[in-house]
């Protein structure tokens, strides 16, 4: 797909194929059979098997345009910030592979202790693995966004004390919202595709893992995703500091220079609403429910029954 400069608009050729990718998905997951597990073994439960198939096709769909979603908003910082230094990009690598290693760790050590359904559907053994790929595939635009805004956040030679420069600031702050919230999205989908898989099992007559297990994967993820988040935004508190002492660094107090103490005072309150300082992240609900939102999801799929 191409833009109207006639370049290849990659955030809109991933967003049209969303829907392609969740019908392919439910292809995969009910008529793709190669690689039969030899102890397939459901007794019923087919509606409930057709749940997960079709909550994971809509899933998929989700995440490719979630996915689509950390392109445009790539696009757009690229347009604000647009002489990225070599360094950065191998920087920018490590910490995306540094975090997916960290989402994979609680499904490695969860495989190794045993941790997974009886087999329902032919092919298990090789599909849950390939849908996991898929949403750790989908969360790469997202990253690398959030870790852009980082080396954004604190490097020096891209900011002043200008109005442009709060301006960019709040742009920042933001986006990462938006992107954590997507984060977020896309894990807390695959939790309460967990907990549906779950159900689909018992209802099968087969034994599935414990209802705890949900909680336990979805509380995984949110940690992963509170650490991003706080690396992210720990790194914009500072910039934003740096800004307001710059501008508006608050004199000695004294009675001599009474009126130039509660001017300067004046100055840094406005201020520091401007650059959105000192919000606390745990009092921020718009940020809180994107850091908890797989734990949300774990939660909500426990108590509906999924």
């Amino acid at each position: 797909m191409r833009s109207a400069g006639g370049r290849f608009d990659a955030p809109a050729a991933v967003m049209v194929s969303a829907p392609f990718a969740g019908l392919a998905s439910f292809a995969l997951l009910k008529w793709v059979n190669f690689g039969t597990d030899p102890d397939v073994n459901a007794r019923g439960g087919t509606a409930e098997l057709g749940i997960w198939q079709y909550l994971v096709s809509i899933n998929v769909m989700i995440w490719v345009l979630l996915a689509g979603l950390g392109l445009v908003l790539l696009r757009q910082l690229t347009a604000e910030v647009d002489d990225w230094k070599p360094a950065s990009r191998g920087e920018t690598v490590r910490f995306v592979v540094f975090v997916l290693i960290l989402t994979a760790v609680p499904l490695v050590i969860g495989g190794a202790a045993g941790m997974k359904n009886p087999y329902t559907i032919e092919g298990q053994n090789w599909k849950i693995p390939l849908l996991h790929a898929v949403a750790g595939v989908a969360n790469v635009p997202l990253l690398v966004l959030l870790k852009r805004i980082h080396l954004v956040a604190v490097d020096d030679e891209r900011w002043s004390t200008t109005a442009r420069d709060i301006a960019r600031l709040q742009l920042l702050r933001r986006t990462t919202r938006i992107a954590t919230a997507a984060l977020g999205g896309v894990i807390a989908l695959a939790v309460v595709a967990t907990g549906a898989l779950r159900q689909a099992t018992a209802a099968a007559g087969l034994t599935p893992l414990p209802e705890g297990f949900v909680v336990v994967y979805g509380a995984s993820f949110t940690a992963v995703v509170a650490a991003v988040y706080l690396y992210v935004f720990s790194a914009l508190e500072t910039r934003g500091s740096r800004f307001l002492e710059a501008v508006a660094a608050l004199p000695d107090p004294s009675v001599e220079r009474a009126a130039a103490f509660t001017a300067g005072r004046s100055l840094r309150t406005e201020l520091s609403q401007e650059l959105e300082l000192n919000r606390d992240p745990r009092k921020d609900l718009q940020s809180l429910l994107a850091v908890l939102s797989p734990l949300i999801g774990a939660l909500l799929t426990k108590l509906g029954g999924l």
